[in-house]
C-alpha cells in the first residue's frame, strides 16, 4: 500500500480556490518606439518616420486607457536612410543598448517591415533575443503583441511576414539597382553630396549636377594657379592666404570665406588634388566605382574601369577640356618625375645643374638639354658623366639647326676658367673702384624704390579698408553672398598684384646689395680658383648672362657685369 501524503490532507480545495483567486498584479512597460525611413526615398513607398511614431503613440495612448497594464514611452529611436536588409543600425544599436541595460522592456514598431527585412535576424530578434530579456515586442498595424495572450498562436503568421518581406526587400533591392544604372547612363547625378564648385538640383525623378555660383569661379582659379605653379602647394598656400573655406567646412555652413575671428581650417593637398583630378570639372561624370553590400554598408566592392558608367556632356562644364588636359599632363609629368628620383640611379645621384638657366645653342638660340649618364670603367669604378646638346640638331635636325651640337660639362667648365682669368685680369686689380661705384648706385636706386614701395603700401590699406565695409554689408544682408564672392575674388587678385609689386621692389632693393656683394665675392673666388676647381650655380648665375654654344665646342660668353660695373670703371 502506497503512502499517504499528509500536505494539505483533507481540504485540498482551499489551496485551488486561493490561487485562482489571487489578483493579478499590473505591468508596468518604459517603450522605445523605434521607426526606420528606407534608403529608397520614394515618398509614395515610404511613409515618413514622423507617420509611424505617431501610429506607435496613438497604440499607446488607446492601450493605457483600456488597460490595467500601462505603457511610458522613455524614447523614439530613428534610422533615416537605412536599409531594412541588415540590423547594423546606428538608432537601433543604441535602441538594443538601453534594452540590455534594462531601461527599456517594450520595442514597439509600426509594422515588422519597418523593424527589418532580414527573415532570419528578424525572426531571431523578435522570437528568441527579446523574449529572453524579458522584453514586450509590439507591431502595431500587423496586430502583433507579444504582451497579449493568445500571440504565440501568431507565430507562424509573423515569419510568413518577415518571409514575404525578406523577399520584397532582395526583389526591391534588384529593381533599384537597375533603376540605379539607367539613370547614371541618362547622366543623372545619383551619388551623395554633389562634389565642390556644383549643386544638386531635381528634374523630375532625376537629380543633375549644376554650377554652384558661389565656388565655380574658385574651382577655375585652382586649375589656372596649378597650371601657372605646377603645385599642388603653392595652390594649397594661395588658398589658405586668401582664407577660403574647403569643401567639408562649405558644405557644413555654406559660407565660402573663413571671417577673420574664426578660427580657421584650412585646405590640404588631398583637398586640391580630388578636384584636380575629376573628371567631373569637365563636364563628364563618372559613377559606379564602388559598390555596397546589403549586408554591411560599410563593405565597399572598388569595381573595374570596364564596370563604371562613364557620360561626357553630363552637365556644364568648369573648365574647358585642354585646360583639364593641361593639367593632366602635368601630373603626369610630375609622376614620373618621382618615380626617376625614387630610381637607384646606380648610387650616383645627379648633381645640380649649373649651366641650367645660361647655356644656349648658337646656331638656333634654343636652350641646351643635359644630358647625364653612369659611365662604367674597366676596372669596374663608376663615373657620373654630364654633358650638354641642342635637340633641335643631330637625330632631331630641321632647318634652322642642322648641324649635330654637342659640349662637355668638362670641356664647358675648362673653357670657362680661361675666359674669366683673361676676362677680370684688369678688374681683380680695381677692388676699391668698384666697391665705391657699387655703394653709390645702390643709395641712389634704394631712394627711388623706397618711395614706389609707399605708394604701393597706401594703394593696399586702400583696398583693405574697402573690404572691410563691403564684409560688414554682406554680414548685416545688405550684400548677396554671391557679389560678396565676385568682389572679394576681384579684390584678392589686386591686392596679390600690389603684394607682388611690393615683394618685387623688396627683392630688388636686396638684389642690389647682394649682387655687389656676390660680384667682390666671386672676384675674390676667382683669385683662388685652380685648375680642376669646380663652378658653382651661384658663381656663373652672377657672372653670366648667356652661354652660346656652336658646333665644333666654341663659345661665346655673355657677361651680366658688362653694363653696370664696367661702366662705373670707365667712368672713373
Amino acid at each position: 500500500m502506497g503512502r499517504t501524503s499528509k500536505r494539505n490532507h483533507g481540504k485540498p480545495e482551499l489551496l485551488t480556490s486561493s490561487v485562482s483567486q489571487r489578483p493579478r498584479e499590473n505591468r508596468y512597460y518604459k517603450a522605445g518606439i523605434y521607426a526606420r525611413l528606407s534608403s529608397d526615398q520614394d515618398e509614395k513607398k515610404n511613409e515618413s518616420v514622423e507617420t509611424q511614431v505617431e501610429i506607435a503613440k496613438k497604440f499607446v495612448a488607446d492601450w493605457n486607457q483600456n488597460h490595467p497594464d500601462k505603457i511610458e514611452v522613455i524614447e523614439c529611436y530613428i534610422d533615416l536612410g537605412k536599409t531594412g536588409s541588415n540590423f547594423k543600425r546606428e538608432a537601433f544599436g543604441r535602441l538594443m543598448q538601453d534594452v540590455r541595460l534594462g531601461n527599456i522592456n517594450c520595442v514597439i514598431v509600426k509594422d515588422l517591415s519597418r523593424f527589418g527585412r532580414n527573415y532570419l535576424e528578424a525572426g531571431n530578434y523578435i522570437e528568441k533575443i527579446f523574449p529572453f530579456l524579458g522584453v514586450r515586442f509590439v507591431a502595431v498595424v500587423d496586430g502583433y503583441d507579444t504582451g497579449v495572450d493568445g500571440n504565440d498562436t501568431r507565430q507562424m503568421a509573423s515569419e510568413i511576414k518577415n518571409l514575404v518581406n525578406d523577399m520584397y526587400a532582395k526583389d526591391i533591392s534588384m529593381k533599384a539597382r537597375l533603376s540605379l544604372a539607367q539613370r547614371r547612363q541618362e547622366g543623372a547625378y545619383v551619388g551623395g553630396p554633389p562634389p565642390y564648385g556644383y549643386v544638386a538640383v531635381w528634374e523630375g525623378k532625376m537629380r543633375y549636377l549644376m554650377p554652384d555660383e558661389n565656388t565655380a569661379e574658385i574651382v577655375r582659379y585652382i586649375y589656372r594657379k596649378f597650371i601657372e605653379t605646377e603645385s599642388y602647394a603653392a595652390v594649397v598656400n594661395e588658398l589658405n592666404h586668401r582664407r577660403l573655406n574647403p569643401p567639408a567646412v562649405y558644405k557644413k555652413n555654406g559660407e565660402v570665406y573663413c571671417p577673420p575671428d574664426v578660427t580657421y581650417n584650412g585646405w590640404d593637398k588631398s583637398a586640391v588634388k580630388r578636384i584636380l583630378k575629376s573628371e567631373t570639372y569637365q563636364g563628364t561624370l563618372v559613377q559606379g566605382r564602388t559598390s555596397i553590400t546589403a549586408r554591411d554598408e560599410k563593405n565597399r566592392i572598388h569595381k573595374g574601369e570596364n564596370e563604371w558608367t562613364v557620360k561626357k556632356q553630363a552637365h556644364e562644364a568648369l573648365v574647358d577640356e585642354e585646360t583639364y588636359k593641361q593639367v593632366v599632363q602635368i601630373q603626369q609629368k610630375q609622376q614620373k618625375r618621382v618615380e626617376s628620383r625614387s630610381h637607384p640611379s646606380l648610387g650616383l645621384p645627379i648633381e645640380e645643374n649649373i649651366f641650367d638657366k645660361v647655356l644656349f645653342c648658337g646656331v638656333c638660340g634654343r636652350k641646351m638639354t643635359r644630358n647625364s649618364y653612369v659611365k662604367e670603367y674597366m676596372d669596374g669604378s663608376k663615373k657620373r658623366v654630364d654633358g650638354y646638346f641642342c635637340l633641335n640638331g643631330g637625330t632631331n635636325k630641321v632647318d634652322c639647326c642642322p648641324s649635330s651640337n654637342r659640349i662637355s660639362k668638362r670641356e664647358l667648365t675648362n673653357i670657362l676658367f680661361v675666359l674669366f682669368k683673361t676676362e677680370l685680369a684688369v678688374s681683380l686689380k680695381k677692388q676699391k673702384a668698384y666697391v665705391e661705384k657699387g655703394q653709390t648706385l645702390i643709395w641712389q636706386n634704394r631712394k627711388k624704390l623706397q618711395q614706389k614701395l609707399l605708394s604701393v603700401r597706401r594703394r593696399r590699406e586702400r583696398l583693405e579698408s574697402g573690404e572691410s565695409r563691403k564684409y560688414e554689408e554682406y554680414r548685416m544682408g545688405k550684400l548677396s553672398q554671391k557679389d560678396y564672392v565676385a568682389y572679394k575674388m576681384q579684390n584678392e587678385s589686386k591686392k596679390q598684384e600690389l603684394d607682388k609689386q611690393e615683394q618685387q621692389f623688396l627683392q630688388m632693393e636686396k638684389d642690389m646689395v647682394r649682387d655687389g656683394e656676390t660680384y667682390l665675392k666671386a672676384i675674390r673666388a676667382l683669385n683662388r680658383l685652380k685648375k680642376g676647381t669646380a663652378l658653382t650655380k651661384e658663381l656663373v648665375e652672377t657672372l653670366i648672362e648667356k652661354i652660346y654654344v656652336y658646333p665644333a665646342k666654341r663659345v661665346e660668353v655673355l657677361f651680366t657685369y658688362a653694363d653696370v660695373w664696367m661702366e662705373g670703371m670707365v667712368e672713373e
